[in-house]
């Protein structure tokens, strides 16, 4: 074995994958299948639950139990405050359970000679509880459907940080980021899955709603322009559905053929495997290139958390559609566009490296939000901003029945930014991490987007408040609107840090391993950073 391959003479690597490629193996394709099929399955989960129903579900399950105690009208505000707060705290606590838990996941992960098996044992916990979601069509507490949504949803998290530490061992090491990028598109087919479900299931049950009372000043007196409008329609009966597809999807991983470890060391305790775990993390402290990425990360990170969190609330509520048909529009054009595109962004990211990578997501994400902030303003909300109407904007049909289709086009430039967002991180971290480390790394990495996971929501739900009362007093569909800046605002800043991250795929792909002190090596020999122009810099 190499130095290249142990990451240098300062790191002893346990075990490695076998040195071997896995491009001229009959059953390779198959295998980059059978595992990009788990993706398109756990997608269903992303889709269904987290992106189209568990946020217009609280709302509604509030409005029902608030309407009696408010008057005419006035429900459906607090309603949606108090969703989006009830939500943001329901997620903290799971995504802060989840930070301490990851890496040790990971570890787990990383020590087992099958990781496909340990996956699996948790895709069911995770099937079961999202089936369970379908009670709220009797049980209408939504601390109970809360706190059934966190089980299913924590079960969902865990599943993906022992999914990523897959790869290598499934993948060629030259296909990283292709196959990377293979099964976010081929995931994406899952939530077109899950969008077919509502449709079909729409003409049996009801479309839901959620959209609170808009309300118009003449001559300083308030008055009503939309009702508040809550329904539950479909949404119970598609969890079990949801659940049962997921798991056929996921069930194809059994038979996947993972690469050996050419000396396994089972960590059999959870000590050795916490003392691992913190070693990894002394590790990180000192490498300045992963400190940097993973700050720039959890900043970055926040902004996709949160736009894919609360999707359904922002079309629904902000964008003033209301129906959740919209919302399924929004989602169907931008998967159509994540499936089409997210590809060609990882065929550029294996080109050109994930922080070149990284600039081109970034600019789909800014032009992406800022279009959706655009879409469909109404007269009374363009009142209320002082800006112009864009309700008639490359308008679809007529009469009531017509919309702006902005609503089109936006999606069509956020697919490839959100796919790409996990292409950008699997990228980086595949290069940054030395080889024994990938899962521990993967874990960390987790660690940092549970925490701005805990935290996006409460900022965007508190920015929704404090754009709907006082001073300011918005309607709360404005406020919502208003939000999507903080998303914009979040996304630079965590752009600005990772920008800072060295560029080292030239020698990633020319053979160079990461040896964890911010060196890669290949062949014996530190080819980044040049020691040679370092020491001549430090002598001037």
């Amino acid at each position: 074995m190499t130095e290249a391959e142990s990451g240098g003479q300062n790191t002893q690597i346990d075990f490695v994958p076998e040195d071997r490629i896995w491009r001229g193996k009959p059953f390779y394709m198959s295998n980059i299948y059978k595992w990009s099929l788990y993706d398109l399955g756990n997608t269903i989960f992303s889709l269904v639950v987290v992106s189209l129903t568990i946020g217009p579900l609280l709302y509604i399950l509030l409005f029902d139990q608030l309407k009696g105690n408010y008057a005419p009208n006035k429900a459906g505000e607090i309603a949606v405050n108090t969703g989006n707060f009830a939500l943001a705290i329901g997620v903290a606590i799971g995504n802060i359970v989840m930070a301490i838990i990851s890496p040790y996941v990971g570890a787990i992960a990383d020590s087992r000679k099958e990781k496909k098996r340990l996956l699996m044992k948790i895709t069911w916990l995770c099937v079961i509880f999202m089936a369970a979601l379908g009670i709220s069509l009797y049980v209408k507490n939504i601390y109970i459907i809360i706190g059934i949504f966190l089980i299913a949803n924590f079960f969902y998290q865990i599943g993906l940080v022992v999914y990523d530490t897959t790869l290598p061992f499934v993948a060629d090491q030259f296909d990283i980021g292709k196959i990377a990028s293979i099964g976010i598109a081929i995931g994406y087919f899952g939530s077109l899955i899950g969008l077919a479900l509502t449709y079909a299931l729409i003409p049996f049950f009801g479309d839901y709603h959620a959209q609170a009372a808009t309300f118009k000043l003449v001559n300083g007196v308030e008055q009503l322009v939309t009702p508040d409008n809550f329904k539950i329609g479909y949404i119970p009966y598609i969890y079990p559905i949801g659940a049962l597809m997921f798991l056929l999807f996921a069930l194809p991983m059994y038979t996947v053929k993972e690469k050996r470890l050419k000396k396994a060391e089972v960590k059999s305790s959870f000590k050795e495997t916490l003392e691992g775990v913190v070693a990894t993390g002394k590790d990180i402290w000192h490498y300045k290139q992963m400190k940097r990425f993973l700050l720039g990360w959890l900043i970055f990170v926040d902004a996709a958390n949160t736009t894919i969190l609360f999707m359904a609330q922002i079309v629904l509520v902000g964008l003033e559609f209301g129906s959740g048909i919209f919302t399924s529009i929004t989602l169907g054009v931008g998967i159509i566009s994540a499936v089409l595109f997210t590809y060609p962004v990882g065929i550029f990211a294996d080109k050109y490296g994930p922080k070149k990578a990284l600039y081109l997501v970034t600019s789909l994400w800014v032009i992406s939000v800022i279009l959706a902030f655009m879409t469909n303003i109404s007269h009374t909300t363009a009142t209320q901003l002082n800006l112009f109407s864009t309700t008639d904007w490359l308008r679809i049909g007529g009469g009531t029945n017509g919309f702006s289709a902005l609503i089109i086009i936006f999606p069509i430039i956020l697919g490839p930014a959100l796919g790409g967002t996990w292409v950008v991180q699997r990228h980086f971290i595949t290069e940054l991490a030395p080889p024994d480390k990938v899962g521990n790394y993967f874990g960390f990495s987790n660690i940092f987007g549970r925490i701005s996971a805990a935290v996006g929501p409460a900022i965007f739900a508190f920015a929704v408040y404090v754009f709907s009362i006082g001073w300011l007093g918005f309607d709360v569909g404005v406020a919502t609107r208003l939000s999507l800046l903080v998303i914009i605002g979040l996304m630079i800043t965590g752009f600005s840090i990772l920008a800072t991250v060295d560029d080292v795929h030239k020698h990633f792909i020319s053979g160079a391993r990461a040896n964890g002190l911010g060196q890669w090596i290949h062949n014996n020999i530190v080819v980044f950073p040049d020691l040679k122009k370092q020491h001549l810099d430090e002598k001037e």
